[in-house]
């Protein structure tokens, strides 16, 4: 009776079952044949199914057509579609309904490299899904309900996108059971269903893309629990369903490999964060929360994530002077109200006791994150009196639909908090063993990936909870940095100033955070400054200067509009209109300021129209900060004839980048006038307009040291003119000349008068005419530049005495000791030298850059070329072949010597005419991609490969270009 009692107790069907059967299987063999006996009359369609005799073979349209009302009637039910964003069992009584409290998130389409390509819509995704789709996103970006409201959006049948599924399902991947069907018994389908596993499975694979699996939460899955749904994401073709999975951002690398489309899920928006506070809150608590929204700028910032927005109001519903300051505060007040609020409910036990589960919890969490786990079984608790903090709310127990209890955090995010404070106490201790505990896990941390992406978090909230804890991470990172940080990384110094705001420790800490930011590079958007840019620039002036670049984007909008500034009033009391400007004034207040001083200021000035006086005088503030100011002009015909304004405004520019900006006469004479100048880069003006004024002047800029002209209007003429200032610049180390199809046979003027700057180190003379003769001209004085480290020659064609001309080039190139990128030019019989010129080129120890663009090689060629890269250059890392002639034997030769190779991160082996490759050259590459450990890339543009050639290729992701067919560049995954 007392066993009766207990399965009776359970709220549903399955613990109960679970329960039963455990205690059956507890007696004896006579008692398990009664158990089955029973079974056999109470359901016989279920007891079949377990021995596998089910005579039930298929299901008919009848029980999908039942199925599908069965699953929109429960996506439309309270049950699914309220819910408490922080947990049931926190005891925080705050529910959400998906229909008064969702909002189209703010989302991005990213590409294989990761990177943002452009901003998309909520319905986009619906009516461009492709699978597998992958939502990604930090922890608390709403994933979660992103996936829910597509399931009740079906449900409505009111979104057009999805009247196309059959069947929807939302999968909560951290509880799954050992396959995807008995998962789908367990969540979602009723406990009447007598459905055979093979029948249900085989009709899910015949109604195909018609059925669409919502995955929550890859990111807290056990792929080794549930192979059939790891396959339903890594091998869909198999299934042919279509499929969203959702993964937090450390998890992405995971499943990346696999994603068809990928959108990240981004901030919300200001309007959203109100719009939920106003839903969620009483008037008088919405209002006071809305008032700190309107003060703050961190508030505004935090408030982008719904975890956190929904946990400030939960804060705010108990205390009406609550006031945040960083995010590890905000979490901090949550986990103290938690304690608080639990605390009548254990006063029974000794407070020493229950202090001691505190900082067992903390263990349990920091272990866990490192482990990554995030979800916990009875025999991991250990020494843990679960109760405690049971009751606390700190930890949650979940023990419906197992037969066995597991215990999570209400919120992954959550269990990071608490590892964080866990590990700043460890650290922060007076007894020897726990800071030891504490530097162990620290010194797991062994690269920057895991420092500001795997565990970026629980360094924030360690930071915050602890200044000795900070002094001792900020310890660890710099070792971390003095091993392999790059000085570009712009990721890591952004990581390092949110790490600073959220320990709050102000000025005392500028000597241990300035090694972390020596010699990097800031990258600031003017619609991204917040308040840890603000308190970074204030309270370490020591790292600012440290900096080796800060790189500042200035965007325009179309049109000016002046507004009323009702604090402003004349003298006789009319209101002043005051211009609203591009560059705003909260970016003139973070540069402004006579006491900091930065080594290198790139500012990018990007479409803006026009140029109103007060952006030149803002634009002045910002940039006499700098001792070395870049200065990028894009697409912004609002500049055209008003350079001089914004030289005068900025006197320390000493580097000029202008792109797609029509320049006028004046213009072009202040830029002549500006002598001081060690950069000048002009691109892609308008054809229309001759840059004669510049030309003329150029032999004034002697002090030039780098000087790009690309995609200009330049004559025959011209091209004399430029040859002449060219000669002048005594100091040029960069010439870089591209598309400049019109300069005829001045260009061998030009190459003449390169003689007379023995500085170069790089020479970039690209689609510019180049002839045999002018080949011959370089290749005479390339002696003189015995520094001279990058000669690319691409995309010119020579006609005539290609054979001669090469020879030349290859004898001069053994006198270049310091030459590591070669790229040369090509034509119809340059081939006829590559004999020679291969032999030449492996006399050059540093050459680690190889092109033969538009070589036309045939079999023979490529024969040859195996020879001497099977024996020689071993040290190269890039290779171009493109636009050559052979056929499979002469590709299959030469990519059997790409082994040879171990160095090589890129290769481009693209044909001009369409290539159908035989079956061999595709397993011979395969095997190359596999064997080559630096390998990155490659690409095969106009090769004929089908699916199941790209399918062979298992370590490559097919970057795939939609419109041109055969087009294909390869990313190599290495695991």
């Amino acid at each position: 009776m007392e066993e009766m009692d207990c399965v009776l107790a359970e709220k549903t069907s399955q613990t109960a079952a679970r329960i039963l059967i455990a205690m059956v299987l507890k007696k004896s063999e006579e008692s398990c044949n009664c158990f089955l006996q029973l079974l056999e009359t109470y359901d016989q369609f279920l007891f079949r199914d377990l021995y596998g005799t089910n005579v039930m073979s298929s299901i008919t349209e009848n029980d999908i057509d039942e199925l599908e009302k069965i699953l929109k009637r429960f996506y439309r039910y309270p049950c699914f579609q309220n819910f408490y964003p922080l947990g049931e069992e926190t005891g925080i009584d705050i529910i959400f309904d998906l229909e008064t409290t969702f909002t189209d998130p703010l989302l991005w389409k990213k590409d294989i490299y990761n990177r943002r390509k452009e901003k998309i819509k909520f319905e986009d995704v619906l009516y461009k899904l492709r699978s597998p789709c992958i939502i990604e996103g930090e922890a608390g970006k709403g994933k979660s309900t992103m996936l829910k409201r597509i399931a009740v959006l079906w449900a409505s049948e009111k979104c057009q996108a999805l009247q196309g599924f059959k069947l929807v399902f939302f999968i909560t991947l951290r509880d799954t059971s050992k396959g995807l069907y008995e998962t789908l018994c367990d969540q979602l389908l009723p406990v009447t269903h007598n459905w055979s596993k093979n029948a249900f499975l085989q009709k899910i694979i015949e109604l195909g893309e018609k059925v669409l699996f919502l995955l929550d939460g890859y990111d807290e899955f056990n792929s080794e629990s549930c192979k059939e749904i790891d396959d339903l994401i890594k091998q869909n073709y198999k299934f042919n369903s279509t499929v969203i999975v959702s993964t937090r951002t450390e998890s992405l690398r995971e499943v990346r490999l696999y994603g068809a489309l990928i959108v990240e899920t981004s901030d919300f928006t200001l309007e959203s964060a109100q719009t939920l506070i106003k839903n969620v809150l009483q008037e008088e608590e919405a209002a006071g929360l809305l008032l700190q929204l309107d003060a703050s700028d961190f508030m505004q910032n935090l408030m982008k994530t719904p975890l956190f927005l929904v946990i400030a109001c939960a804060l705010r519903m108990g205390e009406t002077d609550f006031q945040m300051s960083t995010q590890t505060s905000l979490f901090c007040t949550l986990y103290d109200l938690m304690i608080d609020r639990g605390h009548n409910k254990i006063r029974d036990i000794q407070e020493n006791i229950v202090e001691e589960n505190i900082n067992l919890c903390g263990d349990l969490a920091l272990k866990g994150l490192f482990e990554q786990k995030y979800e916990f079984r009875k025999e991991q608790l250990k020494n843990i009196l679960e109760d405690i903090l049971l009751k606390i709310g700190l930890l949650n127990k979940y023990s419906a639909q197992r037969q066995n209890p597991s215990y999570r955090f209400f919120h992954t995010s959550f269990q990071e908090y608490t590892a964080g404070r866990r590990l700043s106490q460890l650290l922060s201790s007076n007894e020897t063993a726990q800071v030891k505990e504490g530097e162990c896990y620290l010194n797991k941390l062994q690269n920057t990936y895991d420092v500001t992406n795997r565990f970026k978090n629980l360094l924030l909230y360690t930071c915050g909870s602890s200044k000795m804890a900070t002094q001792k991470v900020i310890c660890h990172i710099r070792n971390v940095c003095e091993k392999e940080m790059s000085e570009t990384n712009s990721d890591f110094v952004e990581f390092g100033i949110n790490l600073f705001h959220e320990s709050g420790t102000k000025k005392e800490m500028n000597e241990e955070f300035e090694p972390i930011f020596a010699g990097k590079i800031l990258h600031i958007s003017m619609h991204n400054v917040g308040s840890h840019h603000v308190e970074f620039f204030e309270h370490l002036p020591g790292c600012l200067s440290a900096l080796h670049q800060v790189k500042l984007d200035l965007f325009g909008k179309k049109g000016n509009t002046y507004t009323e500034d009702i604090n402003v009033q004349s003298s006789n009391d009319l209101k002043v209109l005051q211009p609203q400007t591009y560059i705003s004034k909260k970016v003139v207040n973070l540069f402004y300021d006579w006491n900091q001083d930065l080594q290198t200021l790139e500012v990018t000035i990007k479409k803006f129209d026009r140029l109103d006086k007060y952006d030149v005088k803002f634009l002045g503030k910002i940039c006499c900060c700098a001792k070395h100011l870049r200065l990028n002009i894009s697409s912004s015909a609002g500049i055209t004839g008003n350079l001089t304004r914004v030289v005068d405004n900025c006197k320390r520019m000493r580097e000029l980048i202008i792109n797609n900006t029509p320049l006028s006469r004046d213009d072009e004479a202040q830029i002549i006038k500006m002598i001081n100048m060690k950069t000048l880069s002009i691109s892609n003006m308008d054809k229309e307009h001759r840059q004669e004024i510049l030309l003329d002047g150029l032999e004034k800029l002697y002090e030039i040291q780098k000087l790009i002209l690309h995609n200009i209007s330049i004559s025959e003429r011209d091209g004399e003119i430029l040859a002449n200032g060219i000669s002048h610049l005594k100091n040029l180390e960069v010439l870089k000349l591209s598309v400049l199809p019109n300069i005829g046979s001045s260009m061998e003027h030009v190459v003449k008068s390169i003689s007379h700057c023995e500085k170069i180190k790089e020479l970039h003379l690209i689609n510019c005419c180049f002839t045999s003769k002018t080949l011959n001209i370089l290749s005479n004085i390339l002696t003189k530049f015995m520094n001279l480290e990058i000669l690319d020659l691409s995309d010119n064609v020579l006609e005539d005495d290609e054979e001669l001309s090469l020879e030349a080039l290859g004898q001069t190139l053994t006198h270049l000791p310091s030459l590591t990128t070669l790229l040369l030019p090509g034509g119809a019989n340059v081939k006829c030298g590559l004999g020679a010129l291969i032999t030449h080129l492996g006399e050059l120890p540093r050459l680690s850059k190889l092109g033969f663009r538009r070589w036309y090689m045939t079999d023979d060629d490529l024969t040859e070329l195996a020879k001497h890269f099977t024996n020689r250059f071993g040290q190269l890392s890039f290779l171009d072949l493109s636009y050559n002639s052979a056929s499979s034997d002469g590709w299959t030769l030469l990519i059997q010597a790409l082994q040879s190779l171990k160095n090589l991160e890129h290769f481009d082996l693209s044909t001009e005419e369409t290539f159908n490759p035989i079956g061999d050259v595709v397993q011979t590459l395969c095997s190359v991609v596999t064997s080559l450990p630096c390998l990155s890339s490659l690409k095969l543009d106009n090769w004929e490969l089908d699916n199941i050639d790209i399918g062979k290729m298992k370590n490559v992701k097919l970057i795939d270009r939609e419109g041109e067919e055969f087009q294909h560049y390869f990313l190599v995954e290495k695991k």
